[in-house]
């Protein structure tokens, strides 16, 4: 069918971020068909590693920044030490207990070497092991610093500091800590902290497996009884005493229950809709008198002549003539989201927007107008090579507000509409000629199946009953049938019901 055009902006999909890829993936794996132990495995397993994994990484970290606190302590101790014992010697220019003072620190394993400047920066002595980097700006520096430095044969951190004497900068010291025994010790702690957390990750994984499994068995056992009650299998839960044999019984009740209703709504959707079958079966109880108001289209549509044609022919032929023609008539409905009200006699009427809201209700309902009588056509083409009995219809349409309800009494009522929506679309089909399609020129308001130049304006028309004149339009079936392009639907319909 035609819709009315539209100028539409397209415009591009935002890119999706990373939460939302987590959240399709998430929901996948929810809606999966992975069984409920090997899911819970998996989760519980990820939570596991996650914690651990979380908990071994504070852990390193921690025991990382403890060691190289405890190794920066220690460092510092050793300077100042040097700084306190040097100051005086420095000041009185006494290198040679200076030598012997720095000799005797580097014969220690973990100081690398150590030298004195004086105030200006020029080397005065020095033991050991030269640190690269030491620049005039680093001994300018007011307070101690240090840098870490590795030269092919050493891994070391160096310190300077000023050599202050009564309240005099006499000078700097340089002392270099060899950093080799002390990374080892922590990359041992590390190797043996990331091994434990591993352990612990493994065992963890092992466990949550087994108890996903044991924790999922009675739902799984669940799960098979009601795939067998679906089938129809009978199940009994005396081989089970517990909560899950207690569940078992209540499974009988419930596919009981659910059979029955099964039948009940089979047995209603042949005699109503199933959208109004499915209304009154969810209603719980709530079906009462009177209704409210909604705006939609309404469809009459009845065979021209039938009481002529039934006073000459057997009941049972007449009847088998409308089954067919009316089958046809209810999957056109379908198929144009509308629904069959009721069946009077030889009218059908279909209602659309109701009970189910559609935007589109008139445009629907005129494109279910157009299919009908082509649907008629059809038929009449294969009953005239059978030498059958043919029919010619009117089909009236007409949109408006109505009263969509309960109408009857409190021991029987009907799912219908009424109002003066409907009652115009019943004289339209009065009005109607053979093989034509009468709707109200409102309805073209929002789009219409097909070209405009199809709709042939009659002018207001006086409606038996009706004070009000309606504007009427008659529509040209085969040239809007060729503009929406209707054999393929109609085709459709035809091969469905021959299934």
């Amino acid at each position: 069918m035609n819709t009315p055009q539209h100028n539409t902006v397209r415009l591009s999909p935002a890119e999706p971020t990373l939460g939302s890829l987590l959240a399709r993936a998430w929901r996948r794996y929810e809606n999966s068909s992975v069984p409920l132990g090997l899911k819970w495995s998996l989760a519980i397993a990820a939570l596991i590693v996650v914690a651990m994994g979380v908990l071994g990484f504070y852990l390193i970290q921690q025991q990382e920044s403890g060691y190289r606190s405890q190794v920066q302590g220690f460092s510092q101790v050793i300077v100042e030490q040097l700084v306190r014992v040097s100051g005086e010697p420095l000041m009185a220019g006494d290198t040679l207990s200076l030598q012997i003072l720095l000799q005797r620190h580097v014969q220690t394993d973990l100081i690398l070497g150590a030298a004195l400047y004086d105030s200006d920066g020029v080397p005065l002595v020095e033991a050991g092991v030269r640190p690269p980097g030491v620049v005039a700006k680093r001994l300018q520096s007011e307070g101690m610093s240090s840098w870490d430095w590795e030269n092919g044969e050493y891994k070391a951190v160096s310190f300077v500091s000023p050599v202050i004497y009564q309240d005099v900068t006499a000078g700097f010291l340089t002392v270099s800590i060899d950093r080799s025994p002390l990374e080892k010790d922590l990359h041992e702690t590390l190797q043996f902290l990331m091994r434990s957390t591993l352990l612990m990750i493994a065992f963890g994984v092992l466990l949550s497996t087994v108890l996903a499994y044991r924790m999922s068995r009675p739902i799984e056992h669940l799960a098979r009884a009601g795939e067998a009650l679906g089938a129809g299998v009978p199940l009994s839960s005396g081989e089970r005493r517990d909560e899950i044999g207690q569940v078992l019984d209540t499974f009988q009740h419930l596919a009981e229950g659910f059979r029955r209703k099964n039948q009940v709504e089979a047995a209603l959707s042949r005699y109503v809709s199933p959208q109004i079958a499915q209304r009154v079966l969810t209603s719980d109880g709530a079906n009462t008198l009177g209704g409210h108001q909604v705006t939609g289209s309404v469809l009459f549509c009845d065979i021209v002549g039938f009481t002529k044609l039934s006073e000459t022919r057997d009941p049972g032929d007449v009847a088998a003539l409308l089954n067919e023609y009316f089958g046809y008539f209810a999957l056109a409905a379908e198929s144009c989201g509308g629904t069959v009200d009721k069946f009077i006699g030889d009218c059908i009427m279909i209602v659309f927007g109701v009970p189910t809201e559609d935007p589109h209700h008139a445009l629907h309902a005129m494109t279910c107008g157009m299919l009908i009588q082509q649907l008629t056509g059809r038929i009449n083409r294969s009953r005239e090579s059978r030498g059958e009995q043919t029919v010619m219809l009117r089909v009236g349409i007409s949109s408006g507000p109505m009263l969509a309800g309960n109408l009857g009494s409190t021991e029987r009522m009907q799912y219908t509409v009424v109002g003066d929506t409907v009652n115009v679309a019943a004289r339209l089909c009065g009005m109607a000629e053979p093989g034509g399609v009468l709707v109200t020129d409102s309805m073209l308001a929002g789009g219409q199946p097909g070209n405009l130049a199809h709709y042939a304006n009659l002018g207001a028309a006086q409606l038996r009953g009706r004070e009000e004149n309606v504007e009427v339009r008659a529509m040209n079936v085969d040239a809007v049938a060729r503009d929406v392009n209707a054999d393929q639907l109609i085709e459709h319909i035809l091969s469905t019901v021959g299934e």
